[in-house]
This record gives structure tokens, C-alpha cells and sequence, in this order.
């Protein structure tokens, strides 16, 4: 299947793997694009947080992962040539197009150092898809323009519309829907590839997308949990035995989150429940630090999961091979 989503990011199948943070490697990505899909290396990706930390690799159970006061990233050195590395990976498993995930801090590219050595990266390697992470903001102007002088397109996810207007108007080139209010975000520009990549886990949600007007699938848990993936195995059994009425809901200022039991999550459930403010409950949740406490970790004591609701139907570990064939079995023939 080609349409303006394939046309426009120069790929086979209109199927892009959404990055969970630290949860990425070159293998997987590699996997996944080989398989038809886009698969995109994420924040921190190719960091094992289970390692032995005597390797000067990685972080032991109890250490800190980046700083979470600046989103669990990496300092700017160790995520460069982490990712370089992860490039390396990538290129030794596929020749098919894989993208990065660039996460931006600062609107001025030369007051955020990482994610301004993310993009000379991509240039010097020349891979040409970024997805944009700006933790709930907008993009700006500066860093369009600098994506674009260096030949990226940009991928920009949003579950608002108002960001999205400004994001379109801005000049991205794919704006990825994680709202379930999916037809809205159509509308907005018949011009623009329309991504959905809001609970995105069966056939029947692949087809409801197309159906409403999508150009494409975005997908998170499904990916995340495949067998390549480097998601925690024993999360990976909780998520196959676990459905939507099994998981803890909390509110984070950007987005409701959904996560396996255990004492940290219900904790946050409780608070979220107890209409605490969600700038609180995210600071108690130790930001992205509990997200990678959880799923690299697994260590529900201390962190949580962020899973697509319905996981129902996630049941089994599949290849990631397996996961792209079920999706393009699902997209409508035109």
C-alpha cells in the first residue's frame, strides 16, 4: 500500500513504530522496519538499565537514569554516541528507512545541546525522519527550520488540537494523533499525512483508523512488547495475562496514563482519584525515571507502566515480523 504517508516519509507500509523511553535498540528498530514498518529509535535507546553498573555502560537497579528533572535524558555525550551506536545496529540489520526521536527542551536549538547533536547526528549519518518529543509543548520556528535545512521531516505527535494547529502551521510534515478524538485532528488539514496513534492494538483499531480517514498507524505497546523489544520480560508476562480493567489510571499533565498494578501505581491512582494537581502526581511518580523504573526495571514498587488502555488482545510475544503482517492484513484495500 502506497499513499501520501508512504510518499512523504519514503516508506513501504503506512505502520510507524512509536518509541517508549529507554526501551529502544538498534535490533529492534531494525526489526520492525525490516518487516515493512518505520520503526524509530527513542530516547536513551540502546541504554540497558539492568547492566551491571561496574561496566560504565549502565545504570544498577537503584541508580538515577539521565537527570529526571530534565526528562530521564541522557547527558548530551552518552546519548550521541549512544544513539550513533544504535545506528550502527540498525544499519548492520536493515537498509530500510528507520527514523530518530529528538527530544527537545528548549525552542532555541543552541540552548538545547542534545537534541541539536541528535540532528548533526542525522545529518552526518543521513537519516531523514525525526519524530519530535517536546514533553507537551509546541515546536518552534527555529527548530523546523533547522530539521529542514538538514534534509529531516519532521513527525510531530499531539493529543490537542490546539498544538496541533500551531504545529501544522508551523510546518511539520506528519502530525501523529494520540487523542481518541481522531476525525477532529483530520480535519485540520487535508493536506498533511494524519497519523493515528491512540490505542492502536488490533486489527479492529487499525481498521477504524483507516476508515475514519487515517493515512496511517502509529503504534506503542504492541511494538514495545514484542519479542525483540528490551522491555523487561517479566513486564512483558504481566502485560499478555493483563486487560484493560486489570490496570491503575492516573493523570499526568499531558495525558492520562495506564499501568500495571502494583504498590507505586495504585499509590498514583489513589492521588489522581484524591484529585491531586498532575504536576504533583508526576513529580511523585518520579517523572520518567518511574516509567523506566517499571518497564526497564520491573519494579512496581518504585515506578510504573504506560500502556496503551485496551491490552486485551496483546496476549502473546510476537516478532515484530509477525506484529506488521497482522497490521497490513487489517488496512482496508483501497
Amino acid at each position: 500500500m502506497t499513499n501520501k504517508l508512504c510518499k512523504t516519509l519514503g516508506i513501504s507500509s503506512p505502520i510507524i513504530q512509536l518509541p517508549v523511553h529507554t526501551l529502544t535498540n538498534g535490533k529492534m528498530i531494525a526489526a520492525v522496519s525490516e518487516a515493512g514498518a518505520l520503526g524509530i529509535l527513542g530516547i536513551n535507546s540502546g541504554y540497558n538499565a539492568n547492566a551491571d553498573a561496574t561496566s560504565g555502560a549502565s545504570s544498577s537497579k537503584g541508580n538515577e537514569v539521565g537527570d529526571r528533572e530534565n526528562y530521564s535524558i541522557l547527558d548530551t555525550m552518552t546519548e550521541r554516541n549512544l544513539m550513533n551506536e544504535q545506528i550502527d545496529s540498525a544499519l548492520e540489520n536493515t537498509f530500510r528507512s528507520f527514523g530518530i526521536e529528538v527530544p527537545i527542551v528548549n525552542d532555541d536549538p543552541d540552548q538545547d545541546p542534545t537534541a541539536l547533536a541528535l540532528v548533526q547526528l542525522m545529518r552526518k549519518r543521513r537519516l531523514t525522519i525525526g519524530l519530535v518529543e517536546t514533553f507537551g509543548k509546541t515546536i518552534s520556528n527555529s527548530w523546523v527550520k533547522l530539521f529542514h535545512e538538514n534534509g529531516i521531516r519532521i513527525l510531530f505527535a499531539a493529543n490537542d488540537i490546539a498544538k496541533a494547529e500551531v504545529a501544522i502551521d508551523k510546518g511539520i510534515d506528519v502530525l501523529i494523533c494520540t487523542s481518541p478524538d481522531l476525525t477532529s485532528f483530520i480535519k485540520l488539514d487535508s493536506d498533511l499525512p494524519v497519523v493515528a496513534g491512540y490505542n492502536i492494538t488490533d486489527s479492529e483499531a487499525v481498521k477504524n483508523a483507516f476508515n475514519a480517514g487515517a493515512d496511517g498507524v502509529a503504534i506503542s505497546t504492541l511494538f514495545a512488547s514484542c519479542q525483540e523489544s528490551p522491555m523487561n520480560e517479566e513486564i512483558k508476562k504481566q502485560i499478555f495475562s493483563s486487560n484493560k480493567r486489570d490496570l491503575a489510571t492516573f493523570q499526568f499533565p499531558n495525558k492520562k496514563v495506564y499501568s500495571l498494578k502494583g504498590a507505586f501505581p495504585e499509590k498514583l491512582e489513589q492521588l489522581s482519584n484524591d484529585q491531586t494537581n498532575p504536576e504533583e502526581i508526576f513529580k511523585t511518580a518520579g517523572k520518567f525515571q518511574g516509567l523506566i523504573n517499571g518497564m526497564a526495571k520491573d519494579d512496581l514498587i518504585n515506578g510504573y507502566t504506560d500502556l496503551d488502555p485496551d491490552i486485551d488482545s496483546i496476549n502473546s510475544s510476537l516478532s515484530a515480523e509477525k506484529i506488521v503482517q497482522k497490521i497490513i492484513s487489517a488496512i482496508p484495500k483501497e
